[in-house]
């Protein structure tokens, strides 16, 4: 017997591969699933999601693009590190157009031309970039230029960037002010909040056939711990945790199988105490500048006195 069998699982419900059918409506992640179909619905040039990994972009991207209706179509880049003449044959190339060129000019002529077709026939024409702060910074000045690309009353192309949090950097760079300035609609997707990865857990279970599960608070609530509330690690910790209840013959998730779970992950994963390693950095810090501080206060001390 499978652990799922043995839970009466249809499927596993805490898999790390993104699957819009498990997209959870945390609070971010609902703004920036609604942000999305903003932009489409009223022409919006541009559209960044900012997050850590784990924090599940790709999921969102994917709930968004399942929604989309007839009238939309679109090239997803999943490995955007590409100069700006491959990245332009990587989107025509998903977009189904091939087109022999000679020169990068000849590319974006034909690439207009299919762009005012689409449009004259209603239809709307996306580029997603997952991954995006691996763009080069020279092709992301070049989605500028296509972002240019429009008739007197709508944006030919629309772009929706996806990336970590080096992409927001990058996009602050001089170089780039341009492209910075363009982009009006932007969200940071935040990793979950304690209750909300007790109704993740349970979402998630409820589309994977729910079974006679049972996590107790305590369990959630370290799984919480070591997350830092990001999904892709509070999947992986669930995961195990069952794996190490189903090992014992329960179906009760204890803080003991959480605690197992956590023993067979990549120490960096999980935070082991009970602050994490930026607060740790922060307070190191702070305990320089203080030293530094009452240092140069004795000097001052001896030196009037």
């Amino acid at each position: 017997m499978t652990y799922l069998e043995f839970f009466g699982l249809k499927e596993d419900p805490f898999k790390i591969t993104p699957d819009y059918r498990y997209f959870y409506p945390s609070k971010t992640h609902r703004i920036a699933d609604n942000l999305l179909n903003y932009v489409v619905r009223h022409g919006e040039g541009f559209c960044v999601i900012i997050g850590e990994p784990g924090t599940g972009k790709t999921t969102v991207i994917r709930k968004f693009i399942n929604s989309l209706k007839d009238n939309v179509i679109y090239a997803l880049i999943l490995t955007p590190k590409l100069n700006p003449e491959e990245f332009l044959k990587v989107v025509l190339d998903d977009l189904g157009i091939h087109i022999k060129a000679d020169s990068k000019h000849d590319l974006l002529k034909k690439f207009r031309e299919f762009l005012e077709k689409k449009v004259s026939e209603g239809k709307k024409v996306l580029i997603i970039v997952d991954e995006a702060q691996n763009l080069p910074e020279d092709t992301l000045e070049e989605l500028r230029l296509l972002s240019n690309l429009e008739t007197a009353n709508e944006k030919l192309v629309q772009i929706i960037l996806l990336g970590q949090p080096e992409l927001d950097e990058k996009l602050k760079l001089p170089q780039l002010r341009q492209l910075n300035q363009r982009i009006t609609n932007k969200i940071r997707l935040l990793p979950l909040t304690e209750d909300e990865t007790f109704r993740y857990i349970y979402h998630r279970l409820a589309i994977a056939g729910k079974g006679n599960i049972r996590f107790k608070d305590s369990a959630v609530r370290k799984i919480y711990k070591y997350s830092r509330g990001i999904p892709r690690i509070i999947n992986i910790l669930a995961s195990r945790s069952l794996m190490s209840a189903f090992m014992t013959g329960s179906f009760v998730i204890k803080p003991e199988n959480v605690d197992a779970a956590k023993e067979t992950l990549n120490p960096d994963m999980v935070v082991s105490g009970s602050i994490d390693f930026f607060t740790k950095g922060r307070i190191i810090i702070y305990t320089l500048i203080t030293a530094n501080l009452i240092g140069i206060m004795y000097l001052l001390y001896r030196l009037m006195f």
